[in-house]
């Protein structure tokens, strides 16, 4: 009698908790599209690409909001929680250190969100701590799976799409060619942030021993500094899709997508 009755309260609370989750989950799946949308249009890419003509000539325009902030009372019900103004990025030193906060080793195609080196760790160490349960129960209304499936997907998508491109590296490097173009393209993106070209012209001309010539004294512009950079990740970005929609074939597609599936399947969403 015991194991029975202990069978019917936890089929209850599975039948509590299960709309909760296959509710939030049509919600998820509505918003999954202006999602990827809003990744796309506030990243790096988007932002910053069409500055540079301005930036390399000098004729910078003059800071301004990019968005208004809205207080809570002005937020109706069901409306995506506001965005905070935003100070456009106006200067080489200013675009150059936010580069260096967004397109971090973790964060390599800087998507608007996460938008900082911290919540990109924040959000792979929130990941790496989802329950594991192996896929919600099933029952006789619905598909749990595919609710499951869909929240997960939108709550981690910047995630589950840098995890698309450590695969298309991996594959490029490893399948292709060790002179494929996706793998060094990250490696320089992330070396153009971090390498010190005074510090390494210094050391070199150091080693000949020889002067440097007057023609390459000095400090290298920023400015050139953000172009190579922002070169370096159009190429990525270009790459990317090139290795993820055409380099692979049908039978490839199928288990890199199917890698995603069964982890949003098989761990639990977070509860709001």
């Amino acid at each position: 009698m015991g194991g029975k009755q202990a069978d019917r309260k936890a089929k209850k609370v599975a039948e509590k908790e299960e709309p909760q989750e296959a509710s939030g989950s049509g919600a998820a799946g509505g918003q999954l599209p202006e999602l990827a949308k809003t990744l796309m249009m506030g990243s790096c890419l988007v932002e910053i690409l069409p500055k540079l003509p301005a930036l390399l000539t000098g004729a910078e325009a003059p800071a301004k909001a990019k968005e208004e902030e809205k207080t809570e009372g002005e937020v109706a019900e069901g409306e995506v929680e506001p965005v905070k103004a935003k100070e456009e990025l106006v200067g080489a030193e200013a675009i150059f250190d936010s580069l260096k906060k967004r397109l971090v080793w973790h964060n390599p195609l800087g998507l608007a969100e996460p938008a900082t080196a911290e919540d990109s760790l924040a959000g792979w160490l929130a990941m790496k701590g989802l329950e594991l349960d192996w896929g919600p129960p099933s029952k006789r209304k619905g598909n749990p799976a595919l609710d499951r499936i869909v929240l997960n997907v939108h709550a981690g998508l910047p995630q589950y799409i840098h995890f698309l491109l450590a695969m298309m590296v991996l594959r490029a490097f490893l399948l292709r060619s060790f002179f494929a173009c996706l793998p060094w393209l990250v490696f320089y993106q992330i070396a153009s942030l971090l390498l010190p070209l005074e510090e390494l012209r210094d050391k070199a001309f150091e080693a000949l021993k020889k002067p440097i010539p007057d023609q390459i004294q000095g400090t290298c512009p920023i400015k050139f500094r953000v172009a190579g950079t922002m070169g370096f990740h159009a190429l990525v970005w270009f790459f990317f899709i090139y290795e993820a929609l055409w380099k692979t074939n049908f039978y490839e597609k199928i288990p890199l997508l199917g890698l995603i599936a069964f982890h949003a399947y098989a761990t639990r969403p977070v509860e709001p």
